[in-house]
């Protein structure tokens, strides 16, 4: 039950994250006057709030995906895409900070 209500709320809140690191980096260009837009698209802050939530969003997604093709495996599903989630924000982390 727990991916469903995440989906739920990890949708809204990620338009939301991503809205505000466009927007940023509108104004890091100088599209949009705003300097404290332009210092937000360079806080490493948003970027870790961004990322595990798009990867467990996108994972439990390509989870529910499978459940509703017929694989009857939830707790299985759930933690099979938990643990890839994790694994890959690890990675991302890794390589990218």
């Amino acid at each position: 039950m727990f991916p469903y209500y995440f989906l739920r709320f990890s949708g809204p809140i990620l338009m939301f994250l991503i809205g505000v690191k466009i927007l940023s980096g509108y104004a890091l260009s100088g599209n949009v006057i705003s300097e404290t837009l332009s210092k937000l698209h360079r806080e490493d802050f948003i970027d870790n709030l961004l990322i595990p939530l798009f990867l467990f969003h996108g994972f439990y997604g390509l989870r529910l995906f499978l459940i509703e093709l017929g694989i009857d495996r939830e707790r299985f599903l759930f933690w099979l895409f938990t643990l890839l989630s994790l694994i890959a924000y690890g990675l991302m982390y890794f390589f990218l900070f």
